[in-house]
């Protein structure tokens, strides 16, 4: 009966449904009559606290009936989230003390479950150690150094392990003048990590004692690698300064929200903005989200959907897993499941206020899957009428239509002054007719106008070109030949230049363009592709919604495909095309160099790189490269795949395995490597059919199904084998061999890895030869050889550190702690797998981390510290669940069968 009072407690004011009760209350063995049970225990706590605080919902619900304000763990978590937003570090402490001060010892002591303990408590402690050593960093800076030093002795012998506290405890007391005792103060915990867990403090905390040495300590560490943005995401687009017009459908949305904000309920608003494309419904959406914007304090979220324009439309799990890297998602973490992500979205915004704006969609089936649970608005832009999203969500919808004549005249009064329109009032009538209200094509004309004389001469020019379009049309009258009159006449008024890169961006597949790839695609340095840009976003042919990316209406898109067609520039588009495919190719090409320097790239030829391509400094850039291009290179991919371009298709698919090994969910980089190999093969590029096959093995390897992963080795194996290619030979070779060892068929393991390690050798490919000495160990392993396998291990550690082989280097170091542990050496095990898991975790291999952190446990446990192991399958639980690993419940088990709280 407790844990059900807290489930509702912890859901306060929404309703708990009862197969989500059960599987709290009963995770294991639920009883035989479940909803009966769940009600029994439902009506005891209504005799205790009254039928008004614990209600029955539509659909088999209970909701406790408590504003969640009045809950200290609903307050922890709302002052977290304000300490988080906070721009002042003195009110960011005062938040986190706040906070802080709600805290009474171990959350729901005295309440035995396993659902809150594998659940729930880990996570709230997570979060109590984050922000009081973010409390404690903020007191420091403060120069309150020695009034922390007794805390922090009494924090680090409650947890004696945690080397975050003992760095703050050393900082704290250098910075107090007591130097000596600092440095006694990580002698102790060096023996301690070596006498508990085998291991040496941390390169931090030792890169601290040296700073201690020669006295230079005098501010908190920070965390290796780059600082993350702690601001919430303000993603909106800039708001339209001179926005006139649509008075009556602002005054119906402010009108919507006010009666959404007074209705009974806490659930999102939804609101649609529909109408036909040219209408003006992202400016107006824009516009208003800006004006309610501040009422949503914790995000502000944009994704354009793409439901109309070139390519497909964004899918519904793309989409969630877009909006959960706007709030700071790593891609390792978005599970594949399309359920699974609108899940993880919808947990990720609970308890908070955003807005999120959903532009381009093509249907309710689109959006649905994005909408949050509550305290959010939702703006929705379609050309459609999106009944079903006002039917089954409640969205409210507003219809757009043509501006009125008064509103177009006040539309063009903001862009080119009132003086100039009341100048001419007869000229700029007629402009209005000529545009017949549609705001893209008055946009466009007004801000041609600017450069032209008077406003009668506009109107001349504009009744001439359309005059001229209309003898291309046949039968009725085409409904956008006024905005193509429009577009026709701004085009005219281009340089040559800009007037080359519009024409050329009718042609690029994506929904966007980055400045490199737009200089690229027109065959400019990018100086001058930026120049012409500008000129572009000046005559509102081309939008730019985020710094140094570039998109078009997709109007305006048909109208540059279409000049293209007409003008008979088919050499010019071949041209800009391939530049474009080499680009991207080359570009992946040097993103992928600086995740993996040493990897031979092979696959390359015949083509080479035309225009200059990004450089990257180092792995961060590299990763949020790709990060940022993912989805233009998809598109581009797929667009090249089926348009005659496969030999560029699965090259570049190639270029990226990196980065989908890294980042990507295994389904979603199966379908893009399956398409890769469907290339391949209708290019009858043997090289490329036995890379991507190779590719599609190793993904199935890293999800243990032994079958499909040997299939495609053996694939991949005989078409290099067709080929001579005698090092992709030995590196499958080699994978084949891992995945036999995997299997528990150590022998041919052996004779595999073998293989592939006297083919490296011959070959003198000094990174195959570590490799295949790390896979013929981890055969050895398999066999029970241990002292073998280890000795192999080791000659890989030290060609792989000659090489400076980061990844593969780890992975070794982890094959080798698995080894000693396996020998019994279990000191020496917990070292190599910790310093593996600092290498990983440092190169964002979530996937990867986590089964090293499985291997750290099940180290532990066998050196008898079950509380340690325990942590460590928390940890590697919570990465496999944001992953969808199938291994949650085997872990699950482990944590349940050890002592949750070992003396």
């Amino acid at each position: 009966m407790r844990t059900l009072l807290v489930s509702l407690i912890l859901s306060a004011e929404r309703p708990v449904f009862t197969d989500v009760l059960a599987g709290q209350l009963w995770p294991d063995r639920a009883p035989a009559h479940v909803r009966g049970t769940v009600h029994t225990y439902v009506a005891r706590l209504r005799r205790l606290f009254g039928h008004e605080l614990i209600r029955t919902t539509s659909g088999g619900g209970y909701l406790l009936a408590v504003p969640s304000g009045n809950i200290d763990i609903h307050q922890f978590h709302g002052l977290l989230r304000q300490a988080r937003a906070a721009e002042a570090a003195d009110q960011e402490l005062a938040l986190l003390r706040a906070a802080l001060a709600l805290w009474r010892g171990r959350p729901f002591t005295g309440v035995e479950s396993p659902w809150l303990d594998r659940e729930v408590v880990p996570p709230l402690v997570d979060e109590w150690f984050a922000a009081t050593e973010r409390r404690i960093d903020l007191e420091l800076k403060s120069g309150h150094a020695s009034e922390l030093v007794a805390e922090l002795r009494d924090l680090t012998n409650q947890h004696a392990t945690r080397e975050s506290l003992w760095f703050r405890l050393i900082v704290a007391l250098h910075q107090a003048g007591r130097r000596a005792e600092a440095l006694d103060a990580y002698q102790q915990v060096r023996r301690i990590l070596g006498d508990e867990l085998g291991i040496d403090p941390s390169a931090e905390l030792q890169q601290l004692q040296r700073a201690l040495l020669q006295d230079g300590v005098t501010a908190p560490p920070t965390a290796p690698g780059p600082v993350p943005d702690r601001r919430p995401p303000r993603q909106l687009p800039h708001d339209i300064v001179n926005f006139s017009g649509r008075t009556a459908e602002l005054a119906d949305l402010d009108a919507l929200l006010a009666a959404a904000d007074s209705a009974d309920g806490r659930g999102a608003t939804i609101v649609s903005i529909e109408g036909a494309p040219g209408m003006g419904k992202t400016s107006l959406a824009l516009h208003w989200a800006h004006r309610v914007s501040d009422r949503y304090p914790d995000a502000h979220l944009y994704l354009n959907l793409h439901g109309h324009g070139p390519g497909e439309p964004i899918t519904p799990a793309a989409a969630a897993a877009i909006l959960l890297r706007g709030l700071g998602i790593s891609n390792g973490v978005i599970p594949p499941d399309a359920d699974e992500r609108a899940a993880l979205l919808r947990t990720t915004l609970a308890g908070l206020r955003v807005l999120v704006m959903l532009d381009n969609a093509r249907n309710s089936d689109q959006v649905r899957a994005l909408l949050p649970g509550m305290d959010c608005l939702v703006i929705v832009t379609s050309r459609n009428q999106l009944r079903g999203l006002s039917v089954r969500d409640g969205a409210l919808r507003v219809t757009l239509h043509s501006l009125a004549v008064a509103e177009s005249i006040s539309f063009l009064s903001a862009v080119l002054s009132a003086r100039r329109i009341s100048a001419e009032p007869d000229a700029a009538a007629r402009l209005v007719e000529i545009c017949g209200g549609l705001p893209l094509a008055l946009s466009i004309v007004a801000e041609r106008a600017h450069r032209s004389g008077t406003l009668s001469d506009v109107v001349h020019a504009l009744e001439d070109e359309k005059a001229r379009l209309d003898n291309f049309v046949t039968g009725e009258s085409d409904p956008h030949t006024d905005l193509r009159a429009a577009l026709s006449w701004s085009y005219q008024a281009l340089g040559s230049n800009a007037a080359a890169m519009f024409d050329m961006l009718g042609l690029h597949p994506a929904a966007d363009i980055g400045l490199d790839c737009a200089a690229a695609l027109a065959g400019l340095p990018v100086r001058e592709a930026q120049q012409s840009l500008d000129q572009l976003v000046e005559a509102n042919m081309v939008q730019r919604r985020q710094r140094d990316r570039y998109e078009l209406h997709d109007l305006i898109r048909l109208y540059a495909t279409d000049r293209m067609v007409c003008d008979g520039a088919a050499s010019a588009s071949e041209a800009a095309i391939r530049r474009l495919l080499d680009w991207c190719l080359h570009a992946a090409v040097s993103a992928d160099t600086a995740l993996m320097p040493t990897r031979r790239r092979n696959f390359l030829d015949p083509y080479t790189p035309t225009m200059a391509v990004p450089v990257f400094a180092d792995q961060h850039q590299a990763m949020a490269w790709f990060e940022r291009e993912y989805d233009c290179l998809r598109s581009v991919v797929n667009w090249a795949a089926s348009h005659g371009r496969p030999g560029h298709a699965w090259r570049t698919v190639i270029a990226m395995t990196t980065f989908l090994d890294r980042r990507i969910p295994w389904r979603e980089g199966i379908e893009f490597l399956e398409m890769a190999r469907q290339a391949a093969e209708s290019a009858l590029e043997s090289a490329g059919e036995g890379y991507t096959l190779n590719s599609l093995g190793c993904t199935y390897w890293d999800q243990r199904d032994w079958v499909r992963a040997k299939d495609y080795f053996r694939k991949a194996l005989a078409r290099f084998s067709a080929i001579g290619d005698r090092t992709c030979e030995a590196m499958t070779l080699g994978n084949l061999g891992l995945v036999h060892a995997s299997a528990g068929e150590a022998e041919e393991a052996q004779r595999l890895c073998g293989e592939a390690l006297r083919l490296c050798e011959q070959s003198g490919f000094r990174r195959g030869v570590a490799q295949n000495l790390d896979n013929l160990g981890q055969a050895f392993s398999a066999a029970g050889e241990y002292h073998r396998a280890i000795e192999c291990h080791q000659q890989a550690s030290v060609l792989f550190h000659e090489l400076g082989v980061t990844e593969e280097g780890a992975c070794n170091e982890q094959n080798l702690g698995l080894a000693y542990a396996a020998g019994g050496y279990y000191g020496k095990s917990v070292r190599s797998l910790r310093l593996a898991t600092v290498t990983l975790r440092r190169l964002s291999h979530r996937r990867q981390e986590a089964n090293l952190l499985v291997d750290l446990g099940n180290t532990l446990q066998a050196a008898n510290h079950p509380g340690l192991a325990r942590q460590c399958w928390q940890a590697a639980l919570k990465i496999m669940r944001e992953l969808a690993d199938p291994r949650v419940a085997n872990i699950e088990a482990q944590i349940a069968s050890t002592d949750l709280y070992p003396t």
